[in-house]
C-alpha cells in the first residue's frame, strides 16, 4: 500500500478498530476523540497567532520535528523560539485538516499548511502529521511534507495540478 492510500484509509481503519474515533471530509465520521480536540485547539491557536495557547497544549519535554528530516526541536523553550520565527514568517495562517485518525494516545492528520508570507505570497503544501500525547499534553509532534516542493512554492512556483487537487479538497476546519 502506498502512502496516499494509507492516509486515505486511516480514518476508516480507526473507526473500525475497537471504538477508536475518526472523522473525515469524505463523510465517514464518528465522534471526535479527546486528543483530536486538543489538536484542533492547537491549530486554532496557531491560526490566531496565540503562541501561548499552543504552548499550553505541549509538555515541557516535547520533541517537535517541524519537518521530519530536520533535527528535532526539543523542549518547550526551544519550541517557543522556533514558533516565534515561524509566526513572523507566516502573518496569515490557514492551516487545514482533511482527515484524521485517533488511536490510543496518537493522532494522525492529513491536511495542508497554507499561509501568507510577509511578501504577500500565498504558500501551501500538503502534509501529514503525527502527534503523541501523555497526560493530555503533546509530547511528540512530527510533520511530514516535501521540503523541495515547499521551497519551490515559497519561491513563487505554482503547484502542479495534482498538488493543487490535494490542497483544494473540502477541509474539516
Amino acid at each position: 500500500m502506498n502512502r496516499r492510500d494509507w492516509l486515505m484509509a486511516a480514518p476508516a481503519a480507526a473507526a473500525v478498530i475497537g471504538g477508536s474515533d475518526a472523522m473525515g471530509a469524505t463523510g465517514m465520521s464518528a465522534t471526535s476523540g479527546v486528543h483530536f480536540e486538543r489538536v484542533k485547539a492547537l491549530i486554532m491557536g496557531w491560526r490566531r497567532k496565540d503562541l501561548a495557547a499552543v504552548l499550553e497544549l505541549c509538555a515541557d519535554d516535547i520533541v517537535w520535528y517541524s519537518h521530519v528530516g530536520s533535527p528535532p526541536i526539543v523542549g518547550k523553550t526551544a519550541m517557543q523560539g522556533f514558533m516565534e520565527k515561524l509566526s513572523d514568517a507566516m502573518p496569515v495562517v490557514r492551516w487545514r485538516i482533511f482527515h484524521y485518525a485517533e488511536i490510543g494516545d496518537v493522532v494522525f492528520t492529513e491536511g495542508v499548511d497554507d499561509f501568507t508570507a510577509p511578501d504577500g505570497k500565498n504558500v501551501a503544501i500538503p502534509y501529514a502529521g503525527v502527534l503523541r500525547f501523555r497526560d493530555g499534553k503533546i509530547i511528540e509532534w512530527r510533520d511530514y511534507f516535501d521540503r523541495a516542493s515547499f521551497d519551490r512554492f515559497k519561491a513563487g512556483e505554482k503547484p502542479a495540478e495534482h498538488m493543487s487537487a490535494l490542497m483544494d479538497r473540502p477541509a474539516l476546519f
